[in-house]
């Protein structure tokens, strides 16, 4: 094919394109627009972007400086952080120049400290993190001070719009048990039950402490009625207007017990006794039919989802051993028993190994499960199971890092964030990555303001009335953190 361009000599400078027909294409000045395109209409032969690459290059040296100024990275257009649907990502907060100058040792980290045990929620703005323990950090930082201990005794806030990790100064008493509580969201409070103090299992609480977003306040719940004994490493739920609270540990034995809290007239109710029932059966004063229904194995770090008529358990154990989660217990709210399923493995005949220590998350009828382990391995797989017809589903994403004992939670538009854990079967190693997945496609508005925020990250810097003017939707601008 005869060339559209003939080949230049080395020798020979660069010139404007100088082709016959075209209008007095003279050697000081560039094409028009209009010659441009005629120009392109007569060599049919070669593609449009082709030959628009070509002509720029043969421009002159004001062109083709132009041109190489384009592919510098200084002159490149900043490009929006792409979604990355179903793949696993580190996500690396900005430094909060304010938290460096009050707080010395998080310069480096920009983030809070490594830690594990902590528990997490999530609205549409913001990721909170609570409590945690780490014994590197007594030992390193706070050695000479005896009032302190492992224990985190802080709620951090990491705002999606910023990419900050800020410290809460919140009002109110906080709670003294930091490790292993169970931690949930509804609407703009943030409930936090037991948990235990240090040294583990000698300062184990039952106690329910609510914590309102916007107020920045924490308020202790006064309940009545049959309350759960003190404990940690339990798993909570919501159905409701009712909270549920199944098993955990004292440090020294485990229970299987269910109770349930009416969150409107704080009165605890227990539903199932396992000392109970187990006693029923051994002195044979259930019925037939009560003999053969199942009583799951005392447990504690353990998860719970419900599918708002039943209240399904996955993993756990205690410290000798793990549950399986092939086979999962279910227990009916409305008949009050016990009942043992078998789930779905995946296409390939696989089911997630046993495990403690791990975490899950909810988003309708979907429950995400992961990390954990099981004395020997950490796990750093994915799964979701579908409560619909109790279907595994391995996500092909790991974790960059296995962990355990770590925490995490999901937005309402469908994001999994999980922070923190230990990385050691040993467990004298912790971490303080972030790490986000989207589980599903969000919607377009989420879409949207993904991009607006990455492109723009200082976003806390401009007032709401300008960012309003810019066309962004109030309930976006109200989603941004003012520092």
């Amino acid at each position: 094919m005869k060339r559209a361009f003939p080949k230049k000599r080395r020798s020979q400078t660069v010139t404007p394109i100088q082709k016959p027909g075209l209008i007095n294409a003279g050697p000081q000045r560039l094409f028009s627009l209009a010659e441009r395109d005629d120009y392109f209409t007569k060599m049919p032969h070669q593609p449009l972007l082709v030959m628009w690459n070509r002509s720029m290059h043969l421009y002159g040296p004001r062109g083709v400086k132009k041109c190489e100024q384009r592919n510098t990275p200084k002159q490149r257009p900043k490009m929006a952080a792409p979604l990355h649907i179903g793949r696993v990502k580190h996500v690396k907060p900005r430094r909060n120049r304010k938290m460096a100058k009050s707080r010395p040792y998080f310069v480096e980290e920009r983030k809070p400290y490594a830690r594990s045990g902590h528990r997490a929620v999530a609205d549409h703005a913001n990721l909170y993190i609570f409590g945690g323990y780490n014994p590197d950090l007594f030992e390193d930082r706070f050695e000479s001070d005896e009032t302190c201990n492992p224990l985190f005794r802080e709620l951090w806030c990491y705002n999606f719009a910023t990419a900050l990790w800020t410290e809460l100064d919140t009002s109110g008493h906080t709670p003294e048990e930091l490790a292993s509580m169970s931690m949930l969201l509804s609407g703009s409070t943030m409930l936090v039950y037991g948990g235990t103090g240090f040294p583990f299992g000698q300062a184990s609480s039952h106690n329910l402490y609510a914590y309102n977003v916007k107020d920045k306040s924490w308020g202790t719940v006064q309940c009545t009625g049959d309350a759960p004994i003190p404990t940690y490493g339990q798993t909570a739920a919501l159905v409701g207007s009712c909270l549920y609270v199944q098993g955990g540990t004292t440090g020294w034995q485990y229970n299987s017990d269910v109770h349930q809290l009416n969150l409107k007239t704080r009165v605890w109710n227990r539903l199932f006794d396992t000392e109970a029932a187990i006693e029923k059966l051994i002195q044979g004063r259930e019925s037939y039919d009560d003999q053969h229904i199942p009583i799951p194995e005392p447990r504690y770090r353990h998860e719970m989802a419900s599918d708002g008529k039943k209240l399904y358990i996955l993993g756990g154990g205690t410290s000798w051993s793990v549950y399986p989660l092939d086979r999962i217990y279910c227990f009916h709210l409305e008949s009050k028993r016990w009942e043992f399923v078998e789930t779905k493995p995946t296409h390939h005949g696989q089911y997630p190994a046993p495990r403690r220590c791990h975490s899950c998350v909810q988003q309708g009828n979907d429950v995400y499960i992961c990390g954990g382990y099981d004395e020997h391995r950490i796990f750093g797989d994915i799964w979701k199971l579908t409560l619909d017809n109790l279907q595994w589903t391995r996500l092909r994403v790991r974790l960059p890092e296995p962990v355990y004992f770590h925490a995490a939670a999901v937005t309402p538009a469908g994001c999994m964030y999980i922070h923190g854990g230990v990385t050691s079967i040993y467990g004298d190693e912790r971490t303080a990555e972030l790490y986000r997945i989207w589980l599903y496609v969000p919607t377009l508005l989420e879409i949207s303001w993904f991009k607006v925020s990455s492109l723009i990250p200082r976003l806390d810097k401009l007032s709401h009335s300008t960012l309003i003017s810019l066309g962004i939707p109030r309930q976006l601008v109200e989603r941004i953190q003012k520092h």
